[in-house]
């Protein structure tokens, strides 16, 4: 019997880890007033070291609370603000900086809305390890490229003058992402779902990801091996020249 290995290291597997974390799914007793199903249903694990599982315990904590209560998000994100990370925060309340608190009401139902001041590494170190663990899932073999992660979340790690960059890359994306020919998958979309772009002239294919319905983030993989790119039609597009042209050089 073979083991499993490490879906980003290639060490032998010790666990399996819930991509993308299992904390960002709300549990049945903060969920059940108001929704009438679970949103724990068949979430996706790949084999995991111990460094790439146990030991990031605390970032996955950390990117709940970034997340769940951004303005944008769907009903099922702010009650998760209002209740697991609530909880998380009164166990550790220097799990995150927060600028500001809000209250947004809805269905006659206050919940809190968070600005934070962002660890811009300690997210794309989060986003990275998605993704690398969704090209497991899907293709059951370690991407071994390099990982660029666009989000409004964050500024740019060039962009001095704040996430102008990223922000407009985005939105650029988002507008390609209407042209992908792949499914969109996520068995608990009110949560996560995700898309894998074609594999484009670049050799570079891009993975979405979206929470709670309005936080959306991309991961460009850029690193396809020449098996890999033979097999798809390369695709150019002006979005993906002026993004790749800027990111990978």
């Amino acid at each position: 019997m073979n083991q499993e290995i490490c879906y980003w290291c290639g060490k032998i597997a010790t666990s399996m880890e819930h991509v993308p974390p299992k904390c960002l799914f709300p549990e049945e007793k903060d969920i059940k007033d108001l929704f009438e199903k679970s949103f724990r249903d068949n979430l996706i694990r790949v084999p995991s070291c111990e460094v790439h599982n146990m030991q990031k315990s605390n970032l996955d904590e950390y990117l709940m609370a970034n997340l769940s209560g951004k303005v944008g998000n769907n009903l099922v994100g702010y009650i998760h603000t209002a209740t697991k990370v609530s909880r998380s925060r009164l166990r550790n309340s220097k799990i995150i900086n927060i600028n500001k608190e809000d209250i947004l009401k809805v269905k006659n139902k206050e919940l809190p809305v968070l600005w934070i001041t962002v660890d811009t590494k300690k997210l794309i170190y989060s986003f990275e390890s998605i993704a690398r663990a969704l090209y497991y899932h899907e293709n059951k073999k370690i991407y071994q490229g390099k990982c660029f992660v666009v989000s409004k979340l964050f500024n740019h790690p060039a962009d001095s003058n704040g996430s102008e960059y990223n922000s407009k890359c985005s939105e650029l994306l988002s507008l390609d992402q209407k042209h992908w020919k792949s499914e969109l998958k996520g068995n608990n979309p009110d949560v996560f779902t995700y898309q894998f772009s074609e594999i484009d002239g670049f050799k570079c294919q891009t993975l979405a990801l979206n929470f709670y319905g309005g936080t959306k983030v991309f991961v460009i993989l850029n690193g396809m091996t020449d098996d890999e790119f033979n097999k798809n039609k390369p695709l150019f597009t002006p979005i993906t020249d002026s993004i790749f042209s800027n990111l990978i050089n």
